[in-house]
């Protein structure tokens, strides 16, 4: 009986809480693939910069899916250092369609297009 009420007492307060956050609709949660690409611009190519870094870190967890036996992940050979960056920079600007998507999708589609696992 009194796990049953703590129970009840953590949800009540947790619906209070969420209750209290802001909610928009529209809210966009962090960089879009167009914000995401002026500040890889900004780095100039800098390998293990921020653009570089986020890249390659989405990267590694695509292929890991790809390895992992899903179509979404990346496959085929593996890639040399700023390489997944300058794919990326030269990608982005003929989809202008996805400027407004967030960063990975953008990162995402652009690997996939680059790494695709054929099953």
């Amino acid at each position: 009986m009194a796990e049953l009420n703590l129970r009840t007492a953590l949800m009540a307060g947790l619906a209070t809480i969420m209750a209290a956050l802001p909610v928009e609709a529209d809210a966009q949660v962090g960089e879009t693939v167009a914000q995401f690409y002026k500040s890889c611009q900004a780095e100039n190519g800098r390998v293990d910069g921020r653009c570089d870094s986020y890249i390659e870190g989405a990267a590694d967890t695509l292929a890991a899916f790809g390895k992992g036996g899903a179509a979404n992940g990346i496959c085929g050979r593996g890639y040399n250092e700023g390489e997944l960056s300058r794919i990326f920079m030269a990608w982005v600007p003929g989809n202008r369609q996805v400027w407004g998507l967030p960063r990975l999708a953008g990162v995402m589609i652009a690997l996939r297009e680059q790494y695709p696992c054929r099953r």
